[in-house]
């Protein structure tokens, strides 16, 4: 009697993919808020200049923020499963395995995504409150917060650069666990690939 092995299906990892990218974007909350601390800025800084780019303010802002933040994490986990399947090199068929192209997507996300916004959305509307002052959306201490982060762009890239890292490391692992069982009978290149 053989057994046959079902892969998951689009759906299937779709869903996980939702639930990995989630549990990346939770992990990173508190990082925000520490970022924010380290640069003696008001907490929520970060999620607020994000809501402010969709035109609301005040504690909406903060809360859309991360409501935009989460919901890029798990539409970056939903493609991070469904991308790995399509090719059986890249399949999460080891926790390892996931765990290095988890790595590789933040990374990614870091390149095309983060940088590009940050430095062509996010820094021209951090400027621009900061010019109109009689029509900005924050109050002064808001906008000493924003001059700091102008101010302070190089580390906001290099925290930027860690915290992507450690999204799709733990997106990748928590991929991994979901998909383990899934992918135990697949063939593997060696012993993690």
């Amino acid at each position: 009697m053989s057994t046959t092995q079902t892969l998951p299906t689009k759906i299937g990892l779709a869903k996980a993919g939702i639930g990995a990218g989630l549990m990346g974007g939770f992990a990173l909350f508190s990082s925000f808020f520490a970022i924010d601390q380290m640069l003696d800025i008001p907490a929520g800084t970060f999620y607020k200049t994000i809501g402010v780019t969709m035109g609301v303010d005040d504690a909406s802002a903060i809360a859309l923020g991360f409501i935009a933040h989460m919901g890029v994490a798990a539409l970056i986990g939903a493609m991070y499963l469904l991308a790995s399947n399509i090719w059986r090199f890249f399949r999460l068929v080891t926790v390892p395995k996931a765990i290095i192209t988890g790595v590789w997507t933040g990374l990614i996300v870091f390149t095309l995504a983060f940088l590009p916004i940050h430095m062509f959305v996010m820094t021209p509307i951090m400027e621009v409150e900061l010019i109109i002052t009689d029509v900005s959306e924050f109050n002064l201490e808001e906008q000493e917060a924003l001059a700091t982060l102008l101010f302070n762009s190089d580390k906001i890239y290099y925290n930027a650069l860690i915290l992507h890292i450690i999204f799709g490391a733990i997106m990748g692992f928590i991929a991994g666990c979901i998909l383990h069982e899934d992918y135990s009978k697949e063939k593997r290149i060696g012993k993690i690939w």
